[in-house]
């Protein structure tokens, strides 16, 4: 990945300090087994899910299966486990859809989360579903590179004005500045937030719906920001697919961005 990841121009800015987590492992490790205050244990793996889904404000049933790698039932037995234990709560929003897990305040204290509790909204699920999505795609590709949450970067701002992206991958000391777009903006703000991400991060990726993947290839091909790669969204399905094709877009800065972050071609 390391190789890959950013523009051979970008290399010489030196990253900023983050504290971030593995893309595998949202919180800390701990040991074996751990209380949950009722008489059960906890296992390592519950509370490096809480931690996981407290970074990312909250996770599908499906996509939570990916993330431990399990079958349908035995996510079902786990979430019912942590749900009894009141370490979590399920919601269900659109019937077509799994429900949505976050953890509860108990749930945040047993993971040591800094974060807080939020609640999912109809109007911001798809945004936070894609954006579990290209997670699941990173860690799946390289389980060693760091992912810095939106919620720590929104902490560790000092300057309200600037742009947030929706994570940060760090690799061998470099940032890559992660958005997930599934809607077109106007070429303004779109050159506005890219000067942003350019000055503070080495390199941007882009995973983007139709729409804004067409507006953001054709900034790409203008060459005003060398270090600017553009991908399709990656689905739930594909998080676990490492050996399917990765073929970048069409664009040359899109080439020179991660191998790592890189989703595979529609079938054509």
């Amino acid at each position: 990945m390391s190789d890959t990841l950013t523009h051979p121009a970008a290399r010489h800015r030196p990253a900023q300090r983050h504290h971030p987590s593995r893309v595998r492992a949202a919180v800390p490790h701990h040991d074996a087994d751990h209380h949950a205050g009722g008489g059960e244990l906890l296992r390592s793996r519950d509370l490096e899910l809480l931690g996981w889904v407290a970074e990312q404000y909250a996770a599908r049933i499906d996509q939570l299966g990916v993330l431990i790698g399990c079958g349908p039932r035995t996510v079902q037995r786990t979430l019912a486990r942590l749900r009894a234990q009141g370490m979590i709560q399920t919601i269900r929003l659109l019937a077509d859809q799994p429900a949505w897990v976050t953890p509860t305040v108990r749930g945040l204290r047993a993971c040591a989360s800094p974060h807080g509790l939020w609640r999912p909204r109809l109007s911001l699920i798809a945004h936070v579903a894609a954006v579990n999505d290209v997670r699941l795609h990173v860690q799946a590709r390289d389980p060693q590179a760091q992912w810095v949450c939106e919620r720590l970067l929104a902490a560790q701002r000092s300057d309200p004005r600037r742009h947030l992206p929706d994570a940060v991958v760090i690799t061998d000391q470099r940032q890559v500045a992660i958005e997930v777009e599934l809607t077109v903006k106007s070429r303004r703000r779109l050159e506005g937030i890219l000067h942003q991400l350019t000055r503070h991060h080495h390199a941007s990726i882009y995973f983007c719906a139709p729409g804004p993947h067409r507006v953001l290839t054709a900034l790409a091909a203008t060459g005003r920001w060398p270090t600017l790669g553009i991908r399709r969204l990656p689905t739930t399905a594909e998080a676990t697919g490492v050996d399917t094709p990765t073929t970048d877009t069409t664009t040359p800065a899109a080439t020179a961005a991660a191998t790592a972050t890189s989703s595979p071609e529609p079938p054509r």
